[in-house]
């Protein structure tokens, strides 16, 4: 959510703006804006709705400036109007904010500039720190002290970007638990939120780290710490090639994600498991770029903390595991926790991380403490993770950023190969967090000798196999699909599973909420008759997950408790199921497959499902309403 971007050089600030807050769309907005600095005077344009607003408003005012900020809003204060867009001025229209987070003492700030004769314009906490800059520039005549002024007043987390029409040569960047980088090219510097968006036009970046300020030029950057004290830092260079955001020919970026997942697959086992005969391995033979790991310390600046580091004796000594996630990773680390207690026997708990604010965090020294967050930007995340390391837990992250916060708050860091997930429902980052756990699973009972070699070579064989039968499932597609469009016009959907496949459910359900807007509730499948078996009627369908395996029987019966319910019944089961074939009106087909192994296959029949209902009901597969791909605000 919220995206951040700047631009000054030689060329037209307004059109790099917008190919930069392109590439910034999959985060979810409702509005944008550019603030640019032409002959001497600061011009805002702003409008609530997709950029195509924007650049309509551009390309009628056609601005030459060549320096700007520009800003995608998700909406926390104030709702998505032109009026509440970024950026915001203070009362002279000579400094212009965007801003990324919240200001949580906003509301007295706001009301002390009151009573000082500031004028608000809009319903947002951010137009109270351009107001702040501006009464500290005019006692201090100095942007960097007005700025440094300004940030010991302001609580909470945030990053922002400042242009002054007074300097007009340079755009301020202001980092407090959030992600920064600013890019640099040939006399001219890039800023964004994420670096994706610098990457079209540079590869050397330089990212700010916590409470710290930029002060950009063309001709590079300096970096200052909240205590005025300046910070040297070397570039980074990031993949030579960049990611390049196009559909492949598929109808949404969602489908083509949910297509790419066994490749996602793929690049995730060949990162970290070199032969079934061989031990798994979190330290990267391969570099971000995808090259063999040199000594060239700008090179890897990237890779520093990928890997898991931990001594086999702490390895050996960890006693419990606790994880914490949101949303879809949330769904994935349950899978997770039962993998890891059933390969190594340690007991693994698994927390909402907003559920861990106020409250204490039960970690310790011998506590392994795992955060897992497919941007590596969420902010409820971060904070757990952040409290588990002031107790003393071992860290260790999840996600598909490497260039992420949480890549610079853990030593111990698993990424995952997706490439950028566009589409904000999570599939592929899904998957690839499964085998992630999959794989840590496997590396933690090889360390601490729960499983024999044989066990473990089996294991990482039928690891390498789930490509392939997700292949299968994909070639199915029309298939699915006509099975699916039977279901469109329900108004409720219950989905239910038990044990691993319990968390799949969970992840059904939210699927379809996200993309088609119809409410639907997953379940354990043996609590649906102590109160959600009251909702169901001839109008709802039951989806349930079943596979042969410890639980198949006591499925199927908790199954046929919502059939004499009068239930519309869809299965997702391995082909050749005859029990499930005459149980369910509409069977969902995976291949023959181990239980244990389930969790990869049984979801993507239910992806394909939620896309092709909310595809058929026209609703806005890629973006839906209401939602972000990076939840950083708490």
């Amino acid at each position: 959510m919220c995206g951040i971007v700047g631009y000054l050089g030689p060329a037209k600030a307004a059109p790099v703006l917008l190919s930069e807050l392109r590439c910034l769309e999959y985060r979810g907005y409702d509005s944008a804006g550019v603030a640019i600095i032409q002959d001497g005077e600061l011009s805002v344009l702003k409008a609530a709705g997709k950029l195509n607003n924007l650049e309509k408003l551009i390309t009628d005012n056609k601005p030459t400036a060549t320096v700007g900020i520009g800003h995608t809003r998700w909406a926390t204060h104030g709702v998505p109007n032109d009026q509440n867009a970024h950026p915001h001025l203070d009362s002279s229209k000579t400094i212009a904010v965007v801003h990324n987070g919240i200001i949580e003492n906003y509301e007295e700030l706001k009301e002390e500039l009151i009573k000082e004769g500031c004028a608000f314009e809009s319903d947002t906490d951010t137009e109270v720190i351009a107001h702040l800059i501006s009464k500290e520039y005019e006692k201090e005549k100095d942007m960097l002290k007005a700025i440094f002024k300004t940030v010991e007043r302001l609580r909470g987390a945030y990053a922002l970007g400042v242009v002054s029409q007074k300097h007009p040569d340079k755009i301020y960047a202001i980092n407090q638990h959030y992600s920064l980088s600013v890019g640099l090219g040939n006399n001219e510097s890039f800023l964004a939120s994420d670096s994706m968006a610098v990457r079209q036009y540079t590869n050397k970046v330089v990212r700010l780290e916590q409470s710290e300020i930029a002060e950009i030029t063309v001709e590079g950057v300096r970096l200052f710490a909240f205590d005025g004290k300046e910070v040297k830092r070397r570039p980074m260079s990031l993949d030579s090639n960049p990611y390049v955001i196009d559909k492949g020919g598929y109808k949404h970026f969602l489908l083509k994600e949910i297509h790419e997942q066994p490749l996602v697959l793929r690049q995730t086992l060949a990162k970290y498991l070199i032969h079934p005969t061989k031990p798994v391995s979190f330290i990267p033979h391969i570099t971000p770029n995808g090259n063999a790991p040199t000594n060239n310390e700008e090179e890897n600046a990237l890779s520093k903390s990928y890997g898991v580091h931990l001594s086999d004796m702490e390895v050996k000594g960890i006693d419990r595991i606790q994880v914490v996630a949101c949303g879809t990773a949330y769904h994935a680390s349950l899978v997770g926790k039962l993998i890891i207690e059933q390969l190594c026997n340690i007991p693994v708990a698994v927390d909402i991380a907003s559920e861990t604010r106020g409250r204490r965090l039960m970690v310790n020294e011998s506590t392994l403490t795992i955060a897992v967050s497919q941007s590596g930007e969420t902010a409820d995340t971060l904070s757990a993770l952040e409290e588990a390391k002031k107790l003393g837990s071992f860290t260790l992250g999840i996600t598909n950023r490497p260039d992420s916060h949480l890549a610079q708050i853990t030593p111990n860091l698993i990424v995952t190969e997706c490439g950028i997930e566009v589409s904000v429902a999570a599939t592929k980052t899904y998957l690839a967090q499964l085998t992630s756990f999959y794989l840590l699973g496997i590396y933690l009972a090889e360390k601490r000798g729960a499983i024999s070699a044989e066990q473990a070579k089996k294991l990482k064989s039928d690891l390498n196999a789930i490509p392939t039968l997700l292949e299968q499932i994909l070639a199915r597609e029309n298939e699915i699909r006509m099975a699916s469009l039977k279901y469109a016009d329900a108004h409720d959907v219950v989905f239910i599973g038990r044990g691993l496949n319990y968390p799949t459910a969970l992840e059904g359900a939210l699927k379809l909420k996200e993309l088609s807007y119809i409410h639907a509730s997953g379940y354990a499948a043996g609590e649906l008759k102590h109160g959600p078996i009251a909702v169901l009627d001839s109008k709802v369908p039951v989806v349930t997950v079943i596979v042969p395996g410890s639980v198949y029987e006591k499925t199927l019966s908790n199954a046929q408790e919502a059939r004499a319910r009068n239930a519309q019944m869809i299965a997702v089961a391995c082909e050749g199921d005859e029990q499930a074939a005459k149980t369910f009106d509409t069977v969902l087909s995976i291949p023959q497959v181990d239980e244990f192994f389930s969790p990869l296959l049984t979801v993507v029949p239910m992806q394909l499902m939620s896309y092709f209902i909310a595809d058929y009901l026209g609703k806005d597969v890629d973006q839906p309403r209401n939602l972000a791909k990076s939840v950083t605000v708490e």
